[in-house]
């Protein structure tokens, strides 16, 4: 099971980020060409418009015409990565608020 399955299938927001910071934290650590940009590999996630401006930075770098292309690759899983989880924490808020909307 990949990563991003395992962040398709977490039940609740605090799992998304837990996992997202563990890709974070082994990122700081692995990355020693310094492939993802530097806002990605910071800490602490802060939210939803943390986890889209971090898309949109690894977006940019997708695009850029300098970019490596084993770096391309790297950059690339990251992108698909934080899509998923932002996808999943959307779903998860939804979710939610249909339940409450529903009890009330």
């Amino acid at each position: 099971m990949t990563l991003n399955e395992v962040i398709r299938e977490a039940n609740n927001e605090r799992e998304v980020y837990f996992l997202l910071t563990s890709y974070v934290e082994t990122v700081r650590y692995c990355d020693k060409l310094n492939c993802l940009p530097a806002p990605v590999r910071e800490l602490p996630l802060d939210g939803l418009e943390d986890v889209r401006n971090r898309i949109g930075g690894l977006k940019a770098e997708l695009t850029a015409p300098d970019v490596d292309e084993n770096a391309r690759l790297v950059v690339k899983e990251a992108a698909e990565l934080f899509d998923e989880a932002l996808n999943r924490l959307l779903w998860l808020q939804w979710e939610q608020r249909r339940s409450t909307a529903m009890a009330a």
